[in-house]
């Protein structure tokens, strides 16, 4: 080969080469600014993203708490001012309609009014007054104005509050004695002996007795009250209703 063909080729190959580098160099520059940026470039703080939001959010919870601080004052004021007014306008209704309530309970009734209470009496005796045949049990009473009631009752129930005043001893238990025996087996008691009415004449009376399944109010006679009354070991109340002492009571016999 001669030197002539191998000029060019060496030509050649020159440019060849020339061409190559020229076409490298601009990518080689490229990495290398690249790898500059790359290495220049600060590095991100950790949590400098999420700054802005956690400041956002503290904002956000500030202003929250802002918020319900002022509604809170709001409130507190609202209820300092009620209660400064409250107690003047209590003030202004009590002195006017709670003195008048207060003095209308006074003067008016509640639409209903408790019986008067009843008159403790005492017994007297049993006395026979001629010409009548029928025996008169006659009661006092026990407080001022010491009023007598006399009540008339039958001859067999004038004997039996007659022994059992006495304390007579009889040969067989009579009625009274026998409902006395009766009650106390069966563990009842005689609270008390009440004379409620008068109506023709004739009187009304309850027995009020107490025992293990409660208390029983009794209707009855005054005579067989009065007998069981004076039968039992502790003193029974014999009572009176005012009303009847109004109506049928006499004089009294003289002070207890």
């Amino acid at each position: 080969m001669s030197d002539v063909d191998e000029a060019p080729r060496d030509v050649a190959e020159a440019e060849s080469v020339t061409e190559t580098s020229e076409s490298a160099a601009p990518g080689a520059a490229s990495d290398g600014v690249a790898e500059a940026e790359t290495e220049y470039l600060p590095a991100p703080e950790p949590g400098a993203e999420e700054a802005p939001q956690s400041s956002t959010a503290s904002e956000q919870g500030a202003e929250s708490e802002d918020a319900v601080g002022e509604t809170e004052v709001a409130l507190t004021e609202d209820a300092v001012v009620d209660t400064e007014v409250a107690p003047t306008d209590c003030t202004e209704g009590s002195g006017t309609e709670g003195s008048s309530d207060t003095e209308g309970g006074d003067e008016e009734p509640l639409g209903f009014s408790l019986p008067p209470p009843m008159s403790k009496m005492l017994f007297v005796d049993v006395v026979l007054v001629l010409p009548s045949t029928h025996p008169v049990v006659v009661l006092q009473e026990a407080d001022f104005p010491y009023r007598e009631l006399r009540i008339p009752i039958g001859g067999p129930e004038g004997i039996a509050i007659g022994y059992a005043s006495r304390r007579l001893a009889t040969p067989r238990p009579l009625t009274h004695e026998f409902m006395t025996r009766m009650m106390e087996s069966f563990g009842l008691t005689l609270d008390v002996v009440q004379i409620t009415g008068l109506q023709g004449g004739m009187f009304t009376a309850d027995i009020t007795v107490s025992g293990p399944t409660g208390q029983r109010v009794l209707d009855c006679r005054p005579s067989d009250g009065i007998a069981l009354a004076l039968r039992q070991t502790i003193p029974v109340p014999i009572m009176a209703d005012p009303d009847v002492l109004d109506r049928a009571a006499g004089a009294a016999a003289g002070s207890n």
